[in-house]
């Protein structure tokens, strides 16, 4: 009995299941480069490391939300410019919440990185699922 119930919602919920799970991925190599580029740039060159990793991963994002969450069929340029359209406003809100965060209440760019990220996830979704990927 309980399986099928969490078969159900499994069912019910998977593209925000697979969306979270290929996010995570993305989410996990996009930090590591931001760490990366504050070792290689330093700390005081946050922004510029923020914008380097989302840059980089931005191309490994798109091709697994296109292969394998929304499974579209689409015009693979025409989505990736709607999805650059995404990151920027997912990036922008990034790039705000990493500021405020960093500057204003002091907290370490990485601590802050991770918080921003949170702040992140949930309008790129929304984004990604009525824009870019929209069927």
């Amino acid at each position: 009995m309980k399986i099928e119930r969490i078969i159900r919602v499994i069912k019910k919920y998977r593209l925000i299941i697979k969306f979270v799970l290929v996010g995570a991925c993305n989410t996990l190599v996009s930090f590591l480069l931001f760490v990366l580029f504050i070792k290689i740039l330093g700390e005081e060159r946050y922004q510029v490391s923020l914008l380097a990793s989302w840059s980089l991963s931005s191309v490994i994002s798109f091709t697994m939300q296109k292969v394998f969450v929304f499974q579209t069929k689409g015009n693979w340029l025409k989505e990736y410019v709607k999805c650059l359209m995404t990151w920027a406003i997912g990036y922008c809100i990034n790039a705000v919440s990493l500021e405020l965060i960093v500057h204003y209440a002091g907290l370490h760019v990485i601590i802050g990185q991770i918080i921003a990220i949170f702040l992140t996830t949930v309008s790129t979704f929304l984004l990604f699922k009525y824009f870019a990927f929209k069927r």
